[in-house]
């Protein structure tokens, strides 16, 4: 499945900055280990670029079509059309910052997509984070009905109008246990 022809990266490049800019993007909740094995379930980890839906990503769903996250693998010293192309592969340390960027982006995301978020139960809180990991911003945006769900606390709801779309359809299980996360807050 991997070229393994392929030398891998001498030694994980500086990491500081990456885990800096993270933690000022947004402040990522204290669910411990569980959100990050909660989004390994789900997004799965490879350390060669692969094809996905939306293009290439690596890691842990790392999005490598993003322009941000393109300049954040140059910053630590990537040839980024090598990594696109799979020739790099990535230590473990490294795919955990680059799981941290993208989380940290993703409740950022979240935060202003559901005003209220940290108010929420940590299920619902956990599920929209994922949703936004998944998403993104602009697509999580497209799921109105369900946000106003969550912001009146109304999870059945919320929980409804997240498997009656077209991401329910595309990835199967894991929206089924994410609206399961939501419907069955308290």
């Amino acid at each position: 499945m991997f070229n393994m022809n392929f030398a891998p990266q001498q030694g994980p490049a500086p990491m500081a900055p990456i885990v800096a800019e993270a933690a000022a993007a947004a402040t990522v909740p204290d669910f411990g280990e569980s959100l990050y094995l909660q989004l390994l379930q789900h997004e799965g980890t490879r350390q060669y670029s692969y094809k996905d839906r939306d293009g290439r990503s690596i890691g842990i769903g790392f999005n490598l079509n993003d322009k941000d996250n393109q300049r954040i693998l140059a910053d630590m010293g990537y040839n980024v059309q090598n990594v696109i192309a799979g020739k790099v592969r990535l230590t473990e340390p490294v795919i955990r910052s680059l799981y941290e960027t993208s989380v940290a982006k993703a409740t950022k995301d979240a935060n202003k997509w559901i005003p209220n978020l940290s108010d929420q139960p940590e299920s619902v809180q956990k599920a929209v984070i994922d949703m936004s990991f998944n998403l993104g911003a602009t697509k999580l945006g497209g799921f109105v009905k369900t946000r106003d769900a969550i912001i009146n606390k109304d999870y059945k709801e919320a929980a409804k109008e997240m498997m009656d779309s077209n991401w329910a359809k595309q990835v199967g299980k894991r929206a089924n246990t994410l609206s399961e996360m939501v419907r069955s807050a308290k």
